[in-house]
């Protein structure tokens, strides 16, 4: 016969804190009691109350300086204030996750929801859950209940943490389609859900299983259900002597689960009791395990129902997600809690951005929080081994890639897999302006300064500026081989200057001095260009010794006498201004860096003494080309030639319409 153990039996991590805080209190000055029976399983009480924990039922059994334990189902609100009225002095052994329960029903109360508990209404934990809500909560163990609740309510649902999971909802769907306002909260317990899992999946590979608990376990009554629905012939026992020899005939393969109230020692007494019924077996082990072997190993799987201590890095998988934490089988006997913050280096809005139920991860034990909970680090894992890797890339001086996520003073912070500081002097080889532009790029880095000891600063320091300098110099070097004079670049406005502009070719810069940034006079390169322009630019002269690029942008602009020559004919009238005046006549500016002369005689149809008798510089003007002069770029202009031939218009116009 082989017996197999289901992955998961015997105590929750709720349970084994109870029973470890009681057993911290053996022995003491003090005698200690339990309002009720510290769990539900007669033969833990029997052995507590051996070493001095007393179960009690009123608290009138307890006089100070004696203290009171209260038990893993946790006790109402109530209780704990007449408690602390009679100066007794209270050891909470209360399981997180009822607790967790009794804030919940406490908060929805509060803002004014019909609390409906799932549950058994005599159970010592609906009880306490009640006493959190003014007694004032309606407690339903079936769906057939929910008649109870009156239209237009509007209900909050939690549960027992022991109850069945599939009934609970059951009970949710009936109460949504009577109810408009519902909200909804699986307070079942995860350890709960895995031991009715593991035993499903457990009926999948018996004949037999045997239940063990005690009959007040509502949980093992839930489990010992669960396998009976497998269809699998099941039976439940609170320790070895209940066990019945007859049930094994025929059976080939048992197996074995037990309540989460269930101790390891009874759990082995039932196992010792089914290595005795094998011993008149007679079993071939062709290749086949052994009884004693089997035994050999289920001891071993007993051994490992250990509580992970802190500093521990273990394998666990999510059971559940929720946006502020996550909860993580971690084996055994145990469940964890990774709070959000300890999920990855970056913050995230929710849990539910970076794993699912299902998940298989390495986490990192934290401690034991103050309510009980396995407080676990997925970041601190992942932190560890990140850092081992850097530890290595600093001691190679391998380049890492990082992306720069935010400005401090002094310098950037960089994601590298941990938060990295990259100084303002180390991000280019040169001054950086504005260390803002380069949030959100990803760059390549060397790591020059790595301490994972080290408590204050960052314990990695990084660099650009060798890495940008080797990168330069490469681009110089490709630069020179293919620059020639003549040719037209496209480059990069990297500074702004008095006398020009500094323009980054790729590789190297080169001066396009303010003479050659136009055809006429700039009064200062940023009215032409900006930092940060793409412009072409043409490659002016070159000195390979000194390392020199002169440029030019007028060379590839059109002069503004080529666009005279295109866009103006003699005989056209046109605006200008008056720029300057002279004692023969005034220079009027018709495009930019071309002036036409209107001579003192063209001034008006009238002599005229001085050209300011006319006109003022600043003026804009009506003009006739008389005449241009490409070759000596001269263009003649009058004023009065407009008038005149204003006035012919005028009587042309005037002889035309006495027609």
């Amino acid at each position: 016969m082989r017996i197999i153990l289901a992955r998961q039996a015997g105590f929750c991590a709720g349970v084994k804190r109870a029973i470890d805080i009681a057993e911290e209190c053996c022995d003491q000055e003090y005698s200690f009691y339990s309002l009720g029976p510290l769990v539900n399983n007669d033969e833990v009480v029997r052995r507590l109350e051996s070493r001095g924990i007393i179960p009690i039922e009123t608290l009138e059994q307890v006089n100070p300086p004696n203290r009171l334990i209260i038990r893993s189902h946790g006790a109402s609100r109530g209780l704990l204030l007449e408690a602390q009225s009679k100066g007794i002095e209270i050891i909470d052994a209360t399981c997180p996750l009822v607790k967790q329960v009794h804030e919940l029903v406490a908060s929805l109360r509060g803002e004014g929801y019909d609390i409906v508990i799932f549950g058994d209404i005599n159970h010592p934990e609906v009880q306490g859950i009640l006493g959190w809500c003014d007694n004032k909560a309606l407690v339903i163990n079936d769906v057939n209940q929910v008649s109870q609740i009156k239209p237009g309510q509007k209900i909050a649902i939690v549960s027992q943490t022991t109850k069945d999971e599939n009934k609970f909802y059951d009970l949710v769907e009936a109460i949504n389609l009577k109810i408009g306002e519902v909200k909804v909260y699986n307070t079942i317990c995860a350890a709960t859900k895995k031991r009715q899992q593991a035993a499903r999946e457990l009926a999948q590979e018996v004949e037999l299983i045997l239940v063990i608990g005690d009959r007040k376990s509502s949980n093992t009554t839930t489990l010992l259900r669960e396998c009976q629905n497998t269809g699998v012939k099941s039976y439940q026992v609170q320790n070895a002597e209940e066990i019945e020899p007859d049930w094994f005939e025929g059976v080939s393969t048992v197996g074995i689960t037990a309540g989460a109230s269930t101790p390891d020692w009874i759990i082995k007494e039932v196992m010792d009791r089914m290595t005795l019924l094998e011993e008149n077996d007679k079993q071939e082990t062709n290749g086949e395990i052994t009884n004693e072997e089997s035994f050999a190993h289920m001891e071993a799987e007993m051994a490992d129902f250990t509580t992970p201590s802190r500093g521990d890095i273990i394998n666990g998988k999510v059971i559940e997600v929720r946006d502020d934490e996550v909860m993580v089988d971690v084996g055994g006997k145990s469940e964890g809690i990774i709070p959000r913050r300890e999920l990855a280096v970056q913050d995230v809005e929710s849990a539910r951005d970076l794993v699912a139920v299902g998940d298989e991860i390495e986490v990192m034990v934290l401690k034991w929080d103050d309510d009980g909970t396995i407080l676990l680090s997925k970041k601190k894992v992942d932190s560890q081994k990140v850092m081992d890797s850097l530890e290595k890339a600093f001691e190679s001086g391998e380049v890492v890639e990082g992306t720069v996520t935010g400005s401090v003073k002094g310098g950037l912070l960089v994601d590298v897999g941990v938060v990295a500081f990259l100084p303002a002097s180390h991000v280019e080889d040169g001054y950086v302006k504005n260390l803002d532009d380069y949030i959100g790029n990803i760059y390549r880095f060397k790591i020059i300064e790595f301490n994972r000891n080290k408590r204050r600063g960052s314990q990695v320091v990084l660099s650009r500026k060798e890495l940008v300098a080797g990168e330069k110099a490469k681009l110089k070097e490709a630069f020179w081989q293919n620059i020639e004079e003549g040719q037209t670049k496209k480059g990069k406005v990297k500074r702004i200057v008095d006398y020009g502009v500094f323009i980054d070719l790729g590789g190297y810069e080169g001066l396009l001095h303010v003479s050659e940034l136009d055809h006429h006079r700039i009064d200062h390169p940023s009215n032409v260009v900006s930092e940060g322009e793409e412009i072409d630019v043409f490659i002016l002269a070159l000195d390979r010794e000194k390392e020199r690029v002169s440029l030019s942008r007028k060379q590839l602009i059109k002069s503004p006498w080529q666009i005279v020559l295109e866009k103006y004919n003699e005989g056209d009238i046109i605006e200008g201004k008056v720029v300057r005046l002279a004692p023969f006549g005034a220079f009027v500016e018709i495009e930019p860096g071309v002036d036409g002369l209107v001579h003192i005689s063209h001034l008006a149809n009238y002599r005229v003494e001085k050209p300011e008798d006319i006109v003022q510089p600043g003026q804009t003007i009506n003009v006739k080309i008389l005449s241009i002069d490409a070759e000596q770029k001269r263009i003649g202009l009058s004023i009065r030639e407009v008038a005149a031939d204003t006035e012919r218009s005028e009587v042309e116009e005037y002889l035309d319409n006495q027609e």
